[in-house]
């Protein structure tokens, strides 16, 4: 009798489940990797012209936050190629379904057109949030590191830096960004995606919740001492 192992259905299961979250991280990890050049090509882009020698405070301002940006895009391509493996993932479509709407659902203000009519006040404004949040965001994945996912999935309980006091201070730094990005493009599509960004943003912060309660004991005690995004409000 053959032993070979390509015919065994178990080892042909166990093979599919080893390449499959594989798959998944280098299809991810290329993604937000596309992503950052695309971002930096058509920010450096936007750039041509500019008089560099009198630079002004909102030039500063945007050039800074393209730099958080770009790095953030790069620093989750590179924390996908190291990932750790899960010890509990999700179960169900739901939470997947959450946190992919919540991650990507502001990828559609790339169909509308940024306003023209903006002062330069709000730009200023727009170009500060989005540096202060990519910066805040780059810190937050810089303690997260390795156990960083898109998915709600348990890996290491990060207890460090930010994560000290709030428990979700990326998606924290998410919004910051995200509502710098929507003063360019304000109208009634761009503010309903949002809505619908900020929702899946909530549940994908109860399934991530759930999950690491069920694979860290600790994780509750945890969660009652810290705040959820903002400490002493929420």
């Amino acid at each position: 009798m053959s032993n070979d192992a390509s015919t065994d259905p178990a080892a042909t299961k166990a093979t599919g489940m080893f390449w499959l979250p594989v798959a998944s991280r280098m299809l991810l990890g290329g993604l937000f990797a596309f992503c950052a050049g695309t971002y930096l090509t058509a920010a450096t882009a936007s750039l041509h012209g500019v008089d560099f020698e009198h630079p002004t405070i909102g030039l500063v301002a945007n050039m800074i936050s393209i730099f958080a940006m770009t790095s953030f895009l790069a620093l989750v391509a590179y924390l996908y190629a190291v990932q750790l493996p899960a010890l509990t993932k999700f179960a169900g479509w739901r939470p997947a379904a959450a946190a992919g709407f919540g991650s990507f659902a502001m990828l559609g203000l790339l169909l509308l057109k940024p306003r023209v009519d903006l002062s330069p006040e709000a730009r200023l404004l727009s170009a500060g949030l989005i540096m202060a949040g990519n910066m805040f965001a780059v810190c937050s994945l810089h303690y997260l590191n390795r156990s960083f996912s898109i998915l709600p999935q348990a890996r290491l309980l990060v207890l460090r830096g930010p994560y000290h006091f709030i428990r979700h201070p990326l998606y924290l730094a998410e919004a910051i960004s995200i509502i710098g990005v929507l003063i360019n493009f304000l109208s009634l599509l761009a503010l309903a995606l949002f809505c619908v960004q900020l929702t899946c943003q909530f549940l994908r912060m109860n399934y991530e919740e759930n999950v690491l309660r069920a694979a860290f004991p600790e994780y509750e005690a945890y969660r009652r001492r810290t705040a959820r995004l903002l400490p002493g409000v929420y």
